[in-house]
């Protein structure tokens, strides 16, 4: 049943995100990674807006995405009811709690897509905040690899969001460990987050680029 919902909740939001927040998508390598993700993959991009996640949810249209939300959303019960739909993973920051770390490797493990923003709080001034270490954690104990989806957050009516797909990245590149100590986790966690920044900056120069050539 929760499955015929998501769909139909994909399907009749279509028409909004022509119109509000139409994608165009652009890939790092194509050919290593482009829409189509097989097995286990922890999504990891930046944050914008609320529409961040739709985005990505529609990128990936054949594949549930399970996402970790902020507790607050689950003090309205109606966003909850949604999100149990959509795959809303709870993370409690206040009690510091690790729960949405083994239920999100728990679902990287059974082969799914796991959707996590490590910046734990939408930009306000448009650049990347430095992020939360938890997703490093996840990726690692699930033995999965992270995949970059980065947007430059143009919503708004007849606008369009751009994205890009980075390669994967596999951690066990960078660290044999599935418990990585506090060092190994800043270290991992400053290569992730410039991978992220350089795609960032490839996207800006991409679309820059591209209204260049249309003017």
């Amino acid at each position: 049943m929760k499955e015929f919902l998501r769909w139909f909740g994909i399907l009749t939001g279509y028409p909004m995100y022509l119109v509000y927040f139409k994608r165009k998508t652009y890939y790092e390598d194509k050919s290593v990674q482009g829409r189509r993700i097989k097995g286990g993959a922890l999504i990891v991009s930046n944050h914008y807006h609320v529409f961040d996640y739709i985005v990505n949810a529609l990128l990936f249209p054949f594949r549930k995405l399970y996402v970790v939300l902020k507790s607050d959303i689950y003090s309205n019960k109606f966003l909850a009811w949604g999100m149990s739909i959509f795959g809303g993973i709870r993370s409690d920051r206040d009690t510091m709690g690790m729960k949405f770390i083994d239920e999100s490797v728990e679902h990287l493990r059974k082969g799914r897509l796991v959707q996590i923003f490590p910046e734990a709080y939408i930009t306000e001034t448009g650049e990347m905040r430095d992020f939360k270490t938890g997703y490093l954690m996840i990726a690692q104990r699930a033995d999965k690899p992270i995949i970059p989806v980065i947007t430059d957050g143009n919503y708004g009516l007849f606008r369009r969001v751009h994205v890009i797909i980075g390669k994967p990245i596999f951690l066990s590149d960078y660290c044999t460990s599935a418990n990585p100590d506090r060092e190994q986790l800043k270290e991992l966690n400053r290569i992730v987050w410039e991978k992220c920044a350089a795609l960032k900056a490839d996207l800006l120069a991409r679309v820059k680029a591209d209204e260049t050539s249309n003017h």
